[in-house]
């Protein structure tokens, strides 16, 4: 059995990966704020978990919920994918609130960072095949007025990933993280991003063109390719991954 602990898996590419995932050799530990019942409805394989990763204190009490579940002594892999991410507040700084940017980078940064090292807690003991995917952002490096929030938290998420890629090198039995910048999505936070009021976020435009232009691609189709690098025989362990870069998943 291989063990997979997905958040964000209510709606986009966090529910599309684990609609792709179902198996009767796979269980899978979905969290998000609510239920997806429809997800829940396709397989007996799930244990789903509401949880806001706002509350960031209680993370340890949930990752240790699900190793509590998993004897990994007869496991052939766990795999964490920390998929759950936020874009609001869309704005400039100076227009944001702290608890607009305490929520934003809780979301998007301090919960995969929390959940990332948990997750080695519980597996550092074990020889099996451990690999954790970061989903992040181009908007790491292609940076918009209003969204000075988001794309500093998926660069902290990329440089965070490549430093535990440097850490557990120094292990017998490394954990494999990557983080991925899985392209343009047609998902909520697009939706959110073009439909902004263009004097509060200028870019809404540009957004708003990538869309009509049909630039963007589903959330399916670009979980299947996030999931064939999940297995990758050669996971490059430790890099930041252009999904779209083909060269890369040869």
């Amino acid at each position: 059995m291989k063990y997979f602990i997905i958040t964000g898996t209510s709606r986009g590419i966090g529910e599309s990966i684990a609609e792709q995932l179902i198996s009767p050799e796979h269980y899978l530990f979905c969290i998000s704020r609510g239920k997806n019942t429809k997800l829940i409805s396709k397989s007996m394989n799930i244990e789903y978990i509401e949880f806001d990763l706002n509350h960031i204190d209680q993370i340890d009490c949930v990752m240790d919920r699900i190793f509590n579940a998993i004897d990994l002594s007869k496991t052939e892999g766990v795999y964490l994918i920390n998929n759950a991410s936020m874009i609001s507040p869309v704005a400039f700084i100076n227009s944001t609130t702290a608890t607009d940017i305490t929520n934003n980078i809780h979301v998007n940064l301090i919960a995969p960072i929390i959940l990332t090292s948990s997750f080695i807690k519980h597996t550092s003991n074990s020889s099996i095949e451990k690999r954790i995917v970061n989903i992040s952002s181009a908007s790491a490096k292609n940076l918009h007025p209003g969204m000075s929030l988001y794309s500093a938290a998926k660069a902290g998420l990329d440089v965070f990933s490549q430093c535990v890629g440097l850490e557990q090198n120094h292990f017998q039995a490394p954990v494999g993280i990557v983080s991925i910048w899985p392209g343009m999505i047609d998902t909520n936070l697009q939706e959110e991003a073009r439909n902004r009021d263009k004097e509060a976020f200028p870019s809404a435009e540009i957004f708003g063109m990538v869309k009509n232009a049909g630039l963007l691609t589903s959330p399916e189709e670009t979980a299947k390719q996030i999931i064939g690098f999940l297995f990758k025989k050669e996971f490059e362990h430790g890099a930041v991954v252009d999904i779209y870069d083909y060269s890369k998943l040869q």
